[in-house]
Formats: structure tokens, C-alpha cells, sequence
């Protein structure tokens, strides 16, 4: 069975997608979940699935930054020093996300990837790039 990682970005309602190939151990689908600004708090968030089911993460990795190719480099296993790297985060917690040491600011595009690891020690591999703008900072 393949790790699915359903993305959402909390500033937006628009519908993300991205499929890998069959022959990978990670099928990686983006979607944007329903958002209110008023009610909701701000944030980047995701949900672990395996074989359609929901599964609990065990960690993540996210990286953030105003450039989407920088984003880029790092999913693609380079460094770029305009890219944000909260680094393997041993957490359970995948919504309403506010990147914790990055300085963000009203108004702003971030552009954002996360790779996560099940609680079975499945890795997703990175998601499709996504963007959040933030509305409140």
C-alpha cells in the first residue's frame, strides 16, 4: 500500500493535486480543505492517509519560503539558503501550522512542501509544492 499525504492550506480553498507514479511506495494527493478566515486560525496543514485510511504521523519536515524554486531545490535534495527547514519534527500535530522561528508577514506568499513519517515508519517522500498567504501575522 502507498503513503497518501492529503495537503491543505488554511488561507485558501483551492483544490491541489498530485499523483506519483503506481511503481513508488508514496501516492502524494493534495487538498485544499474548506477555510474561513474569520473562524479559522491561519496556518499550513496536512492528513496522513495509507491505503485510504487516515493514519497517525509520527514526524515531519517542512520547508517554507517566498521563492517557490528554492522550494524546489530542497525537495529535490539540494540546499538553498532562502529556504526555511523546521528539520525532522517528532509531532502528531498537522493542521492550523504557523512555522515556529520563521518570521512571516500580512500579505505575503509562502511557498511550502512537507515530507512526514506514519506511525509505522512509512515516509511519505515531499508533497507537491503548496502556497499560503498570510492573512493575520
Amino acid at each position: 500500500m502507498g503513503l497518501v499525504v492529503l495537503l491543505g492550506l488554511a488561507s485558501t480553498g483551492t483544490l491541489l493535486g498530485c499523483t506519483a507514479s503506481p511503481s513508488r511506495p508514496a501516492t502524494l494527493t493534495a487538498v485544499a480543505p474548506p477555510h474561513n478566515p474569520e473562524t479559522d486560525p491561519d496556518g499550513i496543514g496536512w492528513t496522513v492517509r495509507l491505503g485510504g485510511r487516515i493514519h497517525p504521523q509520527r514526524t515531519y519536515r517542512l520547508v517554507v519560503s517566498t521563492d517557490p524554486h528554492a522550494v524546489d531545490t530542497v525537495t529535490d535534495g539540494g540546499v538553498d539558503p532562502n529556504t526555511w527547514d523546521s528539520g525532522v519534527v517528532h509531532s502528531t500535530e498537522h493542521t492550523g501550522l504557523r512555522p515556529s522561528g520563521l518570521r512571516v508577514e500580512q500579505g505575503v506568499t509562502y511557498y511550502w512542501s512537507v515530507r512526514v513519517q506514519d506511525a509505522q515508519g512509512h515516509d511519505s517522500g515531499w508533497s507537491a509544492r503548496e502556497q499560503w498567504t498570510v492573512m493575520r501575522p
